[in-house]
């Protein structure tokens, strides 16, 4: 007789944990998701932070969250699983067990391995009962937009015609001084004329200080981005390496130049989640629009680089010389027309291959030879 009634007893318990805790598992949970840095480079490492509170009076046994990531993104601390072909997401799953008005801080960090704009928006939640009789389900639609930008080359290993092309940008900018340009003061040199000391910031600094003249040689730099021919999906490969290298490419050469106060805008053939051309400008507003165009391009050309080239020629008619540098692996031959047409206008096109050897792997190439003859020579 004990027995049935232990066993009986049990039951109702079991009953009473699966109407309290199962039923009302989800009532009062609230959900926030954010990330440290809603910006980054691809390959640097961001801390996604969860928070998930519990507002009653109930505890709750145990909770699953499944949230869906771009497979671009690595979790630390597990193992990375192995994504099938063509796949673009992933699904991250982490488990909570809460006691009453308690609040839980969870801190995740992965790695964005590729760039893109990413609206991260909704979160599956799972909860129920200690024995599983009773399961409530949920989702929550939380915004988390998050942008991750091209990644950034050495500058050591971009190829030789970039630094050929800065040295000759730098030349024509630096050559002469304008004197009805004053930017500022810098310190006394020797050599520089009584003419040119600022008397007031001396005095203010305690330390003879010249006028800072600009320069009347100011380039203005465009960008035109070629993202060539790319078939996704292709398991041998279809061109998104190289079409990712020269997107690479040119945020490296865009950010170089506006950190030297140089004007550059943007422009590309591909499709995009954005625009496809930033007029030229300055500044870190203007470096920021640039690395969001770059971060929307879709693999994906929409027009041919020629035409691209063309529209730039209507579209500056009107306007101010500039400095043309266009990133392709094309063929040259296949743009001289309308890169005739731009220089036409007064403007200079430089043409800059993404798959030129570096100066590292040209020196490293030397290494190699030298070493090869020395061996011959040896033999």
């Amino acid at each position: 007789m004990a027995l049935i009634w232990m066993m009986l007893t049990a039951a109702l318990l079991v009953t009473l944990q699966a109407q309290l805790l199962g039923r009302f598992s989800m009532r009062g949970i609230r959900y926030h998701r954010s990330f440290n840095h809603d910006r980054c480079h691809a390959g640097e490492d961001l801390e996604m932070i969860e928070v998930i509170e519990n507002d009653k009076r109930l505890p709750v046994a145990w909770l699953r969250l499944e949230s869906e990531f771009p497979a671009a993104f690595r979790f630390r601390g597990q193992p990375s699983q192995k994504m099938e072909l063509g796949s673009v997401y992933q699904t991250h799953t982490s488990g909570f067990a809460l006691m009453p008005r308690r609040r839980v801080i969870r801190r995740h960090f992965l790695t964005c391995e590729g760039r893109g704009i990413f609206q991260l928006s909704t979160v599956f939640m799972t909860s129920g009962d200690l024995f599983g009789f009773i399961e409530q389900a949920r989702s929550e639609n939380i915004k988390t937009p998050l942008i991750v930008y091209p990644a950034l080359l050495d500058h050591a290993r971009l190829p030789l015609s970039w630094h050929n092309w800065q040295g000759d940008l730098s030349v024509r900018r630096w050559i002469m001084e304008d004197p009805f340009l004053i930017e500022g003061s810098r310190e006394y040199a020797a050599g520089d004329p009584m003419n040119r000391i600022d008397w007031k910031a001396s005095a203010r600094t305690g330390g003879l200080q010249v006028y800072k003249q600009g320069y009347s040689a100011d380039p203005n730099v465009m960008i035109v981005l070629d993202i060539g021919k790319v078939v996704p999906g292709l398991q041998s490969g279809g061109g998104e390496a190289e079409a990712e290298h020269a997107i690479s490419l040119a945020a490296t050469c865009a950010t170089s130049l506006s950190a030297s106060g140089v004007p550059v805008g943007f422009v590309h053939n591909a499709h995009s989640l954005n625009e496809r051309r930033i007029p030229s400008g300055s500044g870190a507003v203007q470096r920021q629009l640039i690395m969001e165009a770059m971060a929307g391009i879709r693999l994906q050309q929409k027009n041919t680089l020629s035409d691209c080239l063309i529209e730039e020629a209507r579209q500056s008619r009107q306007g101010l010389a500039k400095d043309y540098l266009v990133i392709t692996s094309a063929d040259p031959a296949n743009i001289g027309q309308a890169c005739k047409q731009l220089e036409h206008l007064g403007h200079r096109v430089s043409v800059i291959d993404p798959g030129e050897p570096s100066a590292v792997t040209l020196a490293k190439s030397a290494k190699v030879d030298r070493a090869a003859d020395r061996k011959e020579v040896g033999a």
